[in-house]
């Protein structure tokens, strides 16, 4: 599991997987102690310590080092957003025992007595010893009453856990069917374009909305910036690893010195136009941070594939700034582009509103888990709604932008899967949707016991921690 974790770290799904490993430890726990005076953040008259959070955020942490492995860099900590899911965890698991404990919800004594007598590491010849389990939490700097409140807790925040996922789970075979046509079924979808390019010649731009608008960006119309960049290349056949050598780097700042030392290839570029830079090494999303890189400094390893490079910017020249009339050209073209694409979208939004379903352009029958649509292109993920109409809601009720295009779609018809498919996955489906809503309901409800409590975070504090 872990080594195909690995393998497809960057990706969507493992993404995914991450975020359910995180709500593990959001609801379970992880033995967290109180300790230390400084609060972070307060839950109605319950305070969380700086000591809780750095301990939920390094498990955290070391979830994502033993997923990501060597794939974990600071764009990837950075999308997981690890120091705001390790608050949330400690948030919502106090939110938990507070509404366990105005339900009257409890462990008694005897489950928790047979949970902790369940205990591995507490067991001698498979029998739980009472000596052991003293010397372990004595080993561990654990106070036996502590440690005892915080798996209660644990047991309680679980079991209220699974009242509000079986709460959300009344889901009829009619339910489940619905969801299954529409996920595995096809649809036909009519659609109407709307070409930013066909409303040039409608839109108005005078002289001096041209000339107000050059006033306000004169020092920004210039050429290009030409960057002279060296980098090594790293790989699984390289002496050194990529964390390793930067560094290594930030120390020596000499780039050709350490290629040399360490038998690595040094790349010099020569002074290159940014948009060379951007065109050669594109997909390691250079645009990034290259214009934040002073002279001689080093960069973070980019990682792509199997290979790792590590930049040193050499030098920067600053692009010179261009003719006024080519400037006033080019402001010009922009902003009937922009005023064409306002027109296009201004279009396609009243044929929504008016429901106009006349257009002979369809997609023919497509997966209702399509990426892309024929003739038209990739689907932005913020409108994969348009797979989710149907008969009684046709309508997608705003513009899909792509590119300088738009596009009013809606629902013409749709083709039920095969009733022998249907048979073969039933019931696997039926456990997939039922865990799925069950989670689903489980974060709506969340989101709701959040929104009742007086929440008071202190990042200031958490940052000097």
């Amino acid at each position: 599991m872990l080594k195909f974790m690995r393998k497809y770290a960057t990706g969507y799904m493992v993404k995914g997987i991450f975020g359910l490993i995180i709500i593990v430890f959001i609801f379970w726990g992880v033995g967290s102690f109180r300790g230390g005076e400084q609060s972070v953040a307060q839950i109605g008259s319950h305070e969380i310590s700086l000591v809780e959070y750095q301990q939920e955020y390094n498990h955290l942490l070391n979830t994502a080092r033993m997923v990501y492995r060597d794939k974990l860099d600071e764009n990837v900590l950075r999308e997981l957003k690890l120091k705001e899911k390790a608050m949330d965890a400690l948030i919502d698991r106090y939110i938990l025992l507070k509404n366990a404990e105005d339900i009257g919800m409890t462990i008694s004594d005897k489950e928790f007595t047979e949970y902790l007598y369940n205990i591995e590491m507490f067991k001698r010849d498979g029998q739980f010893d009472e000596r052991l389990y003293e010397e372990v939490l004595k080993r561990n700097g654990m106070d036996p009453k502590q440690f005892q409140q915080t798996e209660r807790n644990a047991l309680l925040t679980a079991r209220m856990i699974g009242l509000i996922r079986d709460t959300g789970a009344l889901l009829s075979d009619r339910d489940i069917w619905t969801m299954y046509t529409r996920e595995r079924g096809k649809i036909n979808l009519g659609y109407v374009e709307y070409d930013a390019a066909s409303f040039r010649g409608k839109v108005n731009v005078d002289d001096q909305e041209v000339l107000n608008t050059y006033e306000k960006e004169k020092g920004a119309h210039k050429g290009e910036n030409a960057y002279r960049l060296r980098y090594i290349t790293i790989d699984a056949k390289s002496p050194v690893k990529d964390d390793v050598a930067y560094v290594e780097l930030l120390k020596l700042k000499d780039l050709d010195a350490y290629g040399k030392e360490h038998h690595l290839p040094v790349v010099d570029l020569g002074p290159t136009p940014e948009s060379e830079v951007l065109k050669k090494f594109k997909g390691l999303k250079v645009e990034e941070w290259l214009k934040g890189l002073k002279k001689g400094e080093i960069s973070l390893p980019v990682r792509s594939d199997a290979k790792s490079f590590i930049f040193q910017l050499v030098d920067v020249t600053e692009g010179k700034p261009i003719d006024k009339t080519v400037a006033l050209k080019e402001i010009r073209e922009r902003i009937v582009s922009e005023k064409a694409k306002v027109a296009a979208r201004k279009a396609c939004e009243e044929a929504i509103e008016k429901k106009s379903t006349d257009s002979k352009s369809e997609t023919g029958l497509i997966p209702r888990n399509a990426s892309n649509l024929p003739k038209v292109g990739p689907i932005p993920k913020e409108d994969t709604g348009i797979l989710a109409l149907f008969k009684d809601n046709p309508i997608y009720r705003k513009p899909v932008e792509m590119g300088d295009k738009f596009y009013f779609f809606y629902y013409k018809d749709e083709s039920l899967p095969p009733k022998e498919q249907w048979d073969k996955e039933k019931e696997g489906y039926k456990r997939y949707v039922l865990a799925r809503e069950k989670d689903n309901f489980l974060k709506s409800f969340m989101e709701t016991l959040r929104k009742k409590e007086k929440i008071k975070i202190d990042w200031q504090v958490v940052k000097q921690g």
